[in-house]
């Protein structure tokens, strides 16, 4: 913490025909009261408060005796000045200037609306409670390897990296990334073609900023991830969405073919929100699509890599002969949330306008992160961390399945469940998603309702589980509370 007399306290402008003394009394009261002030709070002395603003001794002087008479301050010989600790902790809310009342929020661009309106919520609780999506089992990660890592990193290289990185990407990081593809997605990239983001949303903002103009049309699933569709509205794209089934995006009837169509967004390895597989013929019909229409296909492989169920295809992208495929991974379910680092592989030629554009947007991501995961996945704990999660995931989907059919059978329809860390289910017709969803909620459940995926079409009405961070207790405890909020909503139809 600061000393007192290092703090540089920041007064607001004087307004003409207030004296010194009342305009220093009224700042320093109004920050008491705000709570800029904490209670207990040392101030600096009146000798550095002068000097810092310039003002006379004096003043400073009198207006810490007024405040110390009124009990805003206190002061004692030998401990200087302090904001008083017997205020209340919390203190009368400052009205709202008269100006105010009433005024109308600022005004938003049209863009600025579609991003005030996200589809994620804006404070995510700390708590994991059945059935949270999207959430892995942040207890099994191999926390003090990481730990180590971290502080090898510090003791041997942080101080040489302090300063500006690569907008792409911290470069050991890359490397390992490229290596790690090559072997588990048959991917054949260099590191070059790495670009290193924050999140996937930031990659995919990135992507239609950089590939798409106002009036240009997307193909998307449908339903499919609202996070891309957002992003894809938000630069003005026109989105269309095509049919999916339990394989994924439909390429029957044939994909429309048309010179404004620019760009196509997939999960081949994991639909969301149905969750199937895309098969080969699919795959290879959407890369003829791409050469036909001249269009780029980006690939969200957000939870593909934890398959346990099957052996997994090969990604879409180690079919690309043509460069028309930007892969799109990310750390947070195969690690943790919290580590923010995704990547996108970019066809050959591409680097500098995606690393131009990450200088000019963000700069990068930070460097700590990028280095400690680098050498995560170089010593080999991403791919010991990635076989242990698969048999952990794979124990909980049974248990899932076995729960499901014992509480919720007639209630539930659950689709086939063979990778990640999501479930979904399917409702009875004639419910709405969003009032189930809400009634779990009040139950301490949560579920994510499939009409929030809505591109054009109808949607089934069901909801999105998770089950990766719940032990068979908590499935078997959460699917039996969740049978009795479903069956009372039958019962009330």
């Amino acid at each position: 913490m600061k000393l007192a007399e290092e703090l540089e306290f920041a007064l607001g402008p004087r307004a003409q025909g207030i004296t010194l003394q009342r305009w220093l009394y009224s700042e320093l009261r109004e920050a008491v009261l705000s709570g800029r002030l904490a209670s207990g709070r040392r101030l600096p002395s009146t000798r550095d408060f002068a000097r810092q603003h310039q003002i006379s001794r004096g003043t400073v002087l009198l207006v810490y005796e007024q405040l110390i008479a009124e009990g805003y301050l206190a002061g004692a010989t030998g401990s200087g000045t302090t904001v008083s600790a017997k205020l209340p902790s919390k203190l009368p809310a400052r009205p709202a200037p008269a100006s105010s009342a009433g005024a109308a929020p600022p005004r938003l661009s049209r863009q600025g609306q579609l991003l005030a309106t996200s589809p994620f919520p804006l404070r995510e609780s700390g708590a994991v409670v059945p059935f949270r999506p999207s959430q892995p089992d942040v207890a099994a990660f191999p926390l003090p390897t990481w730990r180590r890592l971290a502080t090898r990193y510090s003791r041997t290289r942080l101080a040489q990296e302090m300063g500006y990185s690569d907008a792409a990407g911290y470069a050991p990081l890359r490397r390992a990334i490229a290596e790690h593809l090559r072997y588990s997605q048959r991917i054949a990239c260099d590191a070059e073609q790495v670009i290193i983001f924050s999140s996937t949303q930031q990659a995919l903002d990135l992507c239609a900023r950089l590939l798409l103009d106002p009036g240009d049309a997307v193909l998307m699933e449908d339903p499919g991830y609202p996070g891309a569709h957002r992003i894809f509205q938000q630069v003005g794209a026109r989105v269309h969405g095509v049919p999916v089934d339990l394989q994924g995006l439909r390429t029957d009837p044939t994909l429309p073919v048309a010179p404004d169509i620019r760009l196509a967004y997939v999960t081949a390895a994991h639909q969301a929100p149905l969750g199937g597989t895309l098969p080969l013929e699919r795959r290879l019909a959407l890369l003829d699509w791409a050469d036909a229409c001249d269009a780029v296909v980006i690939e969200d492989d957000y939870d593909g890599e934890c398959r346990y169920d099957g052996v997994a295809l090969p990604a879409l992208k180690s079919l690309d002969r043509s460069g028309r495929v930007l892969y799109l991974g990310s750390f947070s379910k195969l690690l943790f949330p919290s580590l923010r680092l995704a990547y996108l592989v970019v066809p050959d030629g591409w680097t500098d306008a995606f690393a131009a554009a990450q200088s000019l947007t963000c700069r990068n991501a930070p460097v700590f992160q990028q280095a400690v995961l680098s050498a995560f996945i170089a010593d080999g704990h991403f791919a010991r961390h990635l076989r242990q999660m698969r048999l952990l995931y794979s124990g909980r989907a049974q248990e899932f399945q076995r729960a499901c059919k014992a509480h919720c059978d007639g209630l539930l329809e659950l689709l086939p469940l063979s990778t990640g860390l999501d479930a979904t289910v399917l409702l009875p017709q004639g419910l709405d998603d969003r009032v189930v969803a809400a009634a779990l909620g009040q139950q301490g459940i949560m579920a994510r309702p499939i009409s929030i995926y809505h591109v054009q079409h109808p949607t089934p009405p069901g909801l999105v589980l998770g089950f990766s961070s719940f032990d068979g207790p908590a499935i078997r405890d959460g699917m039996a509370r969740m049978a009795d909020v479903l069956e009372r909503i039958k019962t009330s139809r």
